[in-house]
């Protein structure tokens, strides 16, 4: 340390001072005996000595000043490199605790067979990848040829089209053609219809007798003739299908020795009356049939209801093929 060097510099000061106050002695030759003998005998004057003293005591305060502010410059430095030291060390402990969780040589063995097949599987893997490239690559190609073959094709479909677009348009005006051909045939049906509606017209009849018979309504069950619609069979009555103007006609045969008078009904209300009146004579071995006839013509309303009903007498007579009949028509 610096401190250690002090003493020998004071005393080194002290010497150099002293030997210059003996070369002044000496110098000078008329006081030479006299100074020497006060070095040797007597008390010297100290003044300088003192001044001299206090001088290096003072010069020697500095150093030591300057020394301990050198001395705690140093001591920091120190301070700080043991704390460098201090982390290294506790870098190195941590080293060597890393160092001892290391793997074992089997583990170790086992990492570098596991790294060695990694290895392996990065090389299959590598021509794996260039199968694929090569297969991606084809299959780009393939694309590319779909792809013409693809605008090939819908190139070939739109002119397709646009045929099938033209024959469309004839077709359309094909189209039209017939619908006006198939209106005009309803329309010609429909007046075919309308006027088979304007014409109703029937015929029917008994087809066996009755000679007892007092019924009200009589009913004529054999169609002979039926156009268009109205006449009902099974209850002897025509409804007009439409209005117009109809004509009736009733024709009834008596039976034997009988007479018998019938209308020709409207609504209930009788209108005409067909009378087969048989007369009674003394020769009652004579075969007599009286026939008994009318017409009438009727406006209808639609809905309008005609029929045969008895007026008076008993039984009438018929055949297989009818004797008594009625019959209907709509002249306009």
């Amino acid at each position: 340390m610096r401190f250690q060097n002090i003493p020998v510099c004071v005393l080194m000061l002290f010497l150099v001072n002293i030997g210059k106050n003996e070369g002044l002695l000496h110098g000078n030759s008329i006081h030479s005996n006299n100074s020497i003998h006060d070095h040797l005998g007597e008390n010297v004057d100290m003044t300088g000595i003192m001044q001299m003293l206090s001088n290096l005591t003072a010069e020697l305060e500095n150093l030591k000043t300057v020394e301990m502010e050198h001395l705690k410059q140093q001591i920091e430095k120190d301070q700080l490199t043991i704390q460098l030291l201090q982390n290294r060390v506790f870098s190195l402990e941590t080293e060597q605790n890393n160092l001892s969780k290391l793997l074992s040589a089997q583990e170790f063995s086992t990492y570098l067979s596991g790294m060695n097949q990694l290895t392996h599987n990065l090389v299959d893997n590598e021509a794996s990848d260039r199968n694929l490239t090569q297969q991606l690559s084809k299959a780009q190609d393939d694309i590319k040829q779909n792809n013409v073959s693809t605008t090939r094709l819908l190139r070939n479909q739109s002119m397709e089209l646009e045929i099938l677009r033209r024959q469309s348009g004839k077709d359309r005006s094909r189209i039209q053609q017939l619908n006006g051909s198939l209106t005009q045939e309803i329309r010609g049906i429909k007046e075919q219809i309308a006027s088979k509606s304007n014409h109703h017209a029937f015929t029917a009849g008994i087809s066996s007798y009755n000679n007892d018979w007092t019924g009200d309504t009589l009913v004529f069950p054999v169609v002979i003739y039926s156009d268009g619609t109205g006449y009902n069979p099974s209850t002897g009555i025509f409804t007009a299908p439409t209005a117009g103007l109809y004509v009736f006609y009733v024709s009834v045969q008596s039976y034997y020795q009988k007479s018998i008078w019938l209308d020709i009904v409207l609504n209930g209300s009788s209108k005409v009356t067909a009378m087969a009146y048989y007369m009674y004579e003394s020769d009652s071995s004579i075969a007599i049939y009286q026939t008994g006839t009318n017409l009438v013509i009727l406006h209808l309303r639609t809905g309008d209801r005609v029929w045969v009903k008895r007026y008076h007498g008993s039984g009438y007579y018929s055949k297989s093929i009818p004797i008594t009949t009625f019959s209907g028509f709509k002249l306009y």
